[in-house]
């Protein structure tokens, strides 16, 4: 779910600069009530339940594959943090974003989901 919406939201706002009128706010509100329930939502339950089960089986931590992703999901809330500011940045000022920032975002969490799940499936060390 988190993830999911980080990656609707930001092809969303790539779309936004494009825009203009009651379009473009339109697209901004649905993007920040998107962000607010699914990526907000979601980033809150995976951070729990990943506390959860590192909490039931203690002794994954000594394998690294689980600390370099523990480090990718740190980068995965940087970028949640970032789609958030360039969302509030275009509402509050429509040339302060580029549809260029978004797609970056959007690759970003892409690569950042797929070694996350290589991490997990293939536990290389």
């Amino acid at each position: 779910m988190w993830i999911g919406s980080l990656l609707v939201i930001s092809s969303l706002m790539a779309l936004v600069p494009d825009q203009v009128g009651a379009a473009r706010e339109a697209m901004i509100l649905a993007a920040r009530r998107l962000f607010n329930v699914s990526a907000n939502g979601g980033a809150i339950v995976a951070v729990l339940f990943g506390v959860f089960a590192i909490l039931a089986h203690p002794a994954v931590m000594r394998h690294g594959w689980m600390h370099v992703k523990l480090a990718l999901v740190v980068v995965m809330l940087i970028c949640h943090v970032m789609l958030y500011r360039r969302i509030t940045a275009l509402a509050d000022d429509p040339g302060a974003a580029t549809r260029g920032q978004f797609s970056m975002i959007h690759g970003v969490v892409s690569l950042l989901l797929l070694a996350i799940l290589a991490l997990v499936i293939l536990k290389p060390f």
